[in-house]
């Protein structure tokens, strides 16, 4: 007999998920959008929030076209598009799967088109150059893929090759600074609240409320549980200002979140965390996946810009027109590639 899936509400760990997380028997994620209650106001729960909402707060500046994203954001949940299903989708911004798991994500979502055809059935954090084989199937069973977003790997598995001024200099202010790097296995209660207020002060406040709003819980039960580490810089009181969570699969290295106080560095706190992100990853000879986001800062660095795809499974609608129209939108963007995207500001 098949063992039903563990299914449990992501609110304890973030306040916007507005969906619940199933895990099957093989340790597969799956998020769910709850059809009652505060809808998911995230761009982790809902590609649809990272492809308009999201977008519109990126571009506020640019007043026609946030309309314009916001616009299209009414139609897409006129389409059903916030009602999903994301397969492999643990509720942290970069999923990296381990051999097992990616195995199993083909015959997941075959499941899940059976069992929920009402729904738009989703598989984000997909890399052509990893997971080729995957599209193959995917698209063999209906799925289009789409460009989602320019993610950023520093390949260190075999030593650092090339060494950036920008880089080099980072590591020598880091060598330089009075700062404590400390690698957190366990944590109590108020250092997870003090992680969650310096995640905060980045994540929502300098850059947008669709980010994910992790509670205390999210930062105390990843590390207490051996599922990540934390990274942290102290000061010469002891005193946590910046501390990064750092996620491990195989040789692949993420960073699922950060924080810092802005002003607790002369030297500038970001560029002194990224670099001890970026020793750990050196000395342990592992691949970086350092996410989306500050383009610039990380190319100057030696990253190798990804672009990154969403694939897709429209429901079952009145003459086919939802799959119709992902389709179209698949084929109007089949020739972009990360440049389009870079040059755009990613």
């Amino acid at each position: 007999m098949t063992q039903a899936p563990c299914v449990r509400s992501l609110q304890d760990w973030m306040l916007n998920a507005g969906a619940d997380l199933l895990t099957e028997a093989d340790a597969l994620p799956i998020t769910v959008t709850r059809q009652q209650g505060p809808k998911a106001n995230c761009y982790i729960t809902s590609p649809k929030i990272a492809w308009f909402d999201y977008a519109a707060d990126e571009v506020r500046d640019q007043f026609f076209l946030k309309i314009a994203l916001k616009t299209l954001s009414h139609l897409a949940n006129w389409t059903g598009l916030d009602q999903n299903i994301i397969v492999g989708n643990f509720p942290i911004s970069t999923n990296v799967w381990s051999s097992a798991q990616n195995s199993l994500i083909f015959k997941a979502c075959q499941t899940q088109c059976q069992r929920s055809t009402n729904r738009f059935i989703f598989v984000r954090n997909l890399l052509s150059y990893q997971h080729e084989q995957l599209i193959t199937e995917l698209n063999s069973m209906g799925f289009v893929v789409l460009p989602a977003r320019v993610i950023y790997e520093f390949d260190l598995r075999q030593g650092m090759k090339n060494k950036p001024s920008h880089l080099m200099r980072d590591l020598g202010a880091l060598k330089k600074s009075t700062l404590q790097v400390t690698h957190l296995q366990h944590i109590d209660d108020q250092i997870a609240s003090h992680f969650q207020h310096l995640y905060d002060l980045i994540y929502i406040q300098k850059h947008s409320a669709y980010n994910a709003k992790y509670t205390p819980a999210f930062f105390k039960d990843m590390i207490n549980s051996n599922r990540m580490k934390a990274l942290s810089l102290q000061n010469e009181r002891g005193e946590i200002v910046a501390f990064a969570l750092l996620h491990q699969i195989a040789d692949t290295l993420t960073v699922p979140a950060l924080g810092y106080f802005e002003n607790a560095s002369g030297v500038g706190i970001y560029r002194l965390l990224f670099a001890s992100i970026f020793k750990h990853t050196l000395e342990n000879q592992l691949m970086l996946n350092y996410s989306s986001g500050a383009g610039d800062f990380k190319r100057k660095r030696g990253a190798q810009g990804r672009l990154e795809y969403t694939a897709v499974k429209a429901p079952h609608s009145f003459m086919n027109w939802k799959t119709r129209l992902v389709q179209w939108i698949a084929k109007k963007t089949k020739h972009m590639n990360e440049q389009d995207l870079i040059r755009r500001g990613a």
